[in-house]
């Protein structure tokens, strides 16, 4: 993360169908590759974006949604991705490459220099807990073998 720079990874790739449907699959995160197909939605108020189906085809389940957004002249959807396997949702980001139409899929790692020390502030700040009579008794009795 030297000089303000992101570390920027493709994490798919996807080709369209006839019918709009992107599909492909998201790899890279230490959970294996998931294929997956991004289904055209229109919302209640009219606006278009993408539900994210993970095993399509199979018993597919749904993993986020994208929603398209402009930014400098340069249209592009923001993707949010969840799972149980992630400790987080994942927000990335997918371009359409004009010439080929194939769809990329980039996440963006955050500045863990910002965490760390927000984190190293907290940990200075924390207090131990304090132990009630019950919890002190508890500890002290001894304990079945299993």
């Amino acid at each position: 993360m030297k000089n303000g720079k992101k570390n920027t990874i493709r994490i798919g790739t996807f080709m369209p169908d006839k019918k709009g449907v992107l599909h492909g699959r998201i790899f890279g995160f230490g959970i294996g590759v998931t294929p997956v197909s991004f289904e055209p939605q229109t919302s209640k108020d009219g606006k278009e974006y993408f539900r994210l189906i993970a095993d399509a085809g199979k018993e597919g389940y749904e993993i986020g949604a994208a929603f398209p957004k402009e930014k400098d002249g340069m249209t592009y959807h923001s993707v949010s991705i969840e799972s149980p396997a992630l400790p987080q949702p994942i927000n990335a980001a997918l371009f359409r490459d004009k010439e080929s139409g194939v769809f990329t899929l980039v996440w963006n790692r955050q500045d863990d220099s910002k965490d760390l020390r927000a984190e190293a502030t907290v940990n200075v700040n924390v207090q131990p807990q304090q132990q009630t009579q019950a919890q002190t008794r508890r500890s002290t009795e001894p304990q079945p073998l299993l």
